[in-house]
């Protein structure tokens, strides 16, 4: 017989206790399985919320260049939703990394530009991602970061509307969606140098185009989604040509109505509306 390990509890020879390290206490309850989400130790998912929130967002402008690369940002979690935007100023942008995820491409009826979009779960894996920008002379991209989005409810065609328009200055929103909707706006021109988004919406990245030449710049704003227009995104001068593109981070519906701060159509508060 193989010999069995005793320790003398006071009173007699007893089989020791097994403690286990969960992370943050000893324990003698059989921890569940863990993993390293990048930021720490877990046992589950985060839960699903039905509006994701804005993490962390990094952007870069790129001219004469063949390739942009723009690491995932700073404090990503496994299962943060991580929303790369390419705007081109010609030609299609295509994703070379990470691999395994089609971006959805647009072309608005002018050439002047095109809108590269590809929304994923994040895994913990990926590490810079890099757009082909073919012979684009410039571009300008983005990377937004959004936690508790639902990851079973992901979707290959994140853009859920478009609006296209030549020589504005002003850019309208169109109503926001279910969830969490993000604002995309494209504008080329060589004087951009100055934006401002209507109340009711919170401003993210922004590249502006060198000032002074014929470049695409790119705006970035969400809102919980409310089924209302916000208004409109206005610019210190006319363009030659704007796009608007809405993107949907899916979530999980709380069965709630939605109530925005600066939306007249949304936010009137009547005797069934509460604040929670």
């Amino acid at each position: 017989m193989a010999n069995t390990w005793r320790v003398w509890d006071g009173a007699k020879w007893a089989t020791p206790k097994v403690n286990y390290w969960t992370g943050a206490e000893w324990t003698a309850s059989v921890p569940r399985g863990q993993y390293w989400d990048g930021q720490g130790w877990v046992s589950t998912a985060p839960p699903a919320r039905e509006f994701a929130a804005f993490v962390a967002s990094n952007r870069g402008n790129y001219k004469d260049r063949r390739y942009a690369g723009l690491p995932v940002p700073a404090g990503a979690r496994v299962n943060d939703f991580v929303v790369s935007i390419c705007a081109n100023m010609k030609g299609f942008a295509k994703l070379v990394s990470p691999g395994g995820h089609l971006p959805q491409v647009i072309s608005p009826s002018t050439d002047e530009m095109s809108f590269a979009v590809v929304c994923w779960p994040y895994t913990g894996r990926e590490g810079d991602v890099v757009w082909d920008l073919g012979g684009s002379p410039q571009a300008a991209c983005m990377n937004l970061l959004y936690r508790n989005g639902d990851v079973s409810n992901q979707t290959v065609t994140p853009v859920s509307d478009m609006q296209l328009h030549k020589d504005v200055d002003k850019v309208p929103l169109m109503p926001s969606k279910d969830y969490t909707s993000v604002f995309v706006a494209l504008a080329v021109s060589r004087q951009v140098s100055s934006y401002a988004w209507p109340e009711g919406v919170l401003p993210r990245e922004a590249v502006v185009g060198r000032f002074g030449s014929y470049e695409v710049s790119a705006f970035t704003a969400d809102t919980p989604g409310a089924g209302a227009s916000l208004g409109a995104l206005q610019l210190n001068t006319k363009v030659d040509a704007a796009a608007m593109y809405l993107v949907t981070i899916p979530g999980r519906s709380d069965g709630k109505p939605t109530w925005i701060l600066g939306d007249a159509a949304a936010s009137v508060l009547g005797k069934t509306t509460y604040l929670q």
